[in-house]
């Protein structure tokens, strides 16, 4: 009879609740979704290149490289360039800390922007007599073609797609066929 009862029970119980699931997700908030573009820190000129007054040699937090010679320092612990020379990169041997000093060799860079200005010349026509001592025209290569000419020196045998090899008819040859001959196999065609 208890047995009866409990099932009963239990069987109305069920028919009063409802068991469902849920359709959509549950709403969650999330944490730590938004980033910064980065900082681009680091060395920007190496050992051994050429920089002018204030270029920038290393952007940097806190100074885990320092300023040696001729080199001035940002309020971002930014390295700077103060004369045109050349970077060097060197560690005081005497500190236990592997300590990096930036320091700046100065030397003048040769110009490697632009070509040399020409030498003067007299026009031919106004002054002829001074005209004669005039240097020999400077003529000015493309990169492309500069190029090629190295190319053509360092492999003779090299033929690249701007230059054509020309082709050397030998004297004695004739082809098969004759200008007379083809007239007449048109003509004969045509009738």
């Amino acid at each position: 009879m208890i047995k009866a009862f409990a099932q009963n029970y239990f069987k109305s119980l069920s028919e009063n609740i409802y068991y469902g699931f849920a359709t959509k997700m549950q709403a969650s908030s999330t944490q730590k979704t938004k980033d910064s573009a980065g900082r681009r820190l680091g060395v920007k000129k190496f050992g051994g290149e050429e920089v002018f007054p204030n270029d920038i040699l290393i952007r940097q937090r806190g100074f885990r490289w320092k300023p040696g010679q001729n080199t001035s320092v940002g309020k971002d612990h930014t390295i700077h360039s103060k004369v045109e020379g050349i970077v060097h990169f060197r560690r005081d041997p005497y500190k236990f800390k592997k300590t990096f000093y930036v320091d700046v060799i100065p030397r003048e860079n040769p110009n490697r922007t632009h070509y040399p200005p020409p030498p003067y010349s007299y026009h031919p026509e106004l002054f002829p007599e001074l005209a004669k001592n005039n240097p020999e025209p400077l003529v000015l290569l493309n990169k492309s073609e500069e190029k090629v000419e190295v190319q053509i020196k360092q492999q003779g045998f090299k033929i690249s797609a701007k230059q054509y090899k020309p082709i050397e008819v030998p004297a004695d040859y004739k082809p098969e066929f004759q200008l007379s001959n083809l007239q007449q196999q048109l003509s004969i065609n045509k009738q």
